[in-house]
């Protein structure tokens, strides 16, 4: 699993780079962590470029394996992550976390980079169920979670991780026979 994540460690779409994260993103990642639009459902707002850079390096750089930047090829801006977590190699089950620039919002990318990845887990790392945890209030999320197939699991009250407040959240799956199955009604 580890050396195929290597191998993945960047893939295209028709209009994403999704690649490792690169000491000079730090500019565009402080554009989306001190916007609290961005931050909603990640954690408080960093308004400092030095600590924002110390977040990046440390959570997305240290250990780079299954966590992309996502670069919009036009543009050259890095403006967003999507994460494969808690990746249970045995059982081939992991859970897909991302974000994105608020300005890129509505316009598929999200989708497009979902796709992406889901079709990677399944077909080039050999995983068998994908998960993906939002807090309740995270329309957008869930939204684009259902679109490409993701299921309503359960919906429970825990710890926020970042505020470390009760929050009620919907987790989502989808296996790799259900994703097979939408393909092949997609045709």
């Amino acid at each position: 699993m580890w050396e195929q994540l290597a191998k993945w460690a960047r893939f295209e779409t028709n209009r994403l780079i999704l690649r490792p994260f690169v000491y000079q993103d730090g500019k565009d990642f402080f554009d989306i962590m001190s916007d609290e639009d961005n931050t909603t459902f990640l954690h408080p707002a960093i308004d400092c470029l030095e600590l924002c850079r110390q977040v990046m390096v440390e959570g997305f750089m240290r250990q780079p394996l299954g966590i992309w930047a996502i670069e919009e090829k036009n543009c050259g801006r890095m403006i967003g992550s999507i994460r494969l977590e808690n990746i249970k190699a045995k059982s081939g089950q992991a859970e897909i976390g991302y974000f994105l620039h608020r300005e890129f919002w509505q316009q598929g990318l999200g989708t497009e980079a979902l796709e992406g990845l889901v079709f990677l887990a399944f077909n080039q790392l050999g995983l068998r169920q994908l998960f993906i945890k939002t807090h309740v209030e995270n329309k957008a999320s869930q939204a684009l979670a259902q679109k490409l197939g993701f299921q309503l699991l359960r919906q429970y009250k825990g710890s926020d991780r970042h505020s470390h407040r009760v929050r009620t959240f919907n987790d989502y799956v989808l296996s790799k026979t259900d994703y097979d199955l939408i393909k092949k009604k997609e045709g």
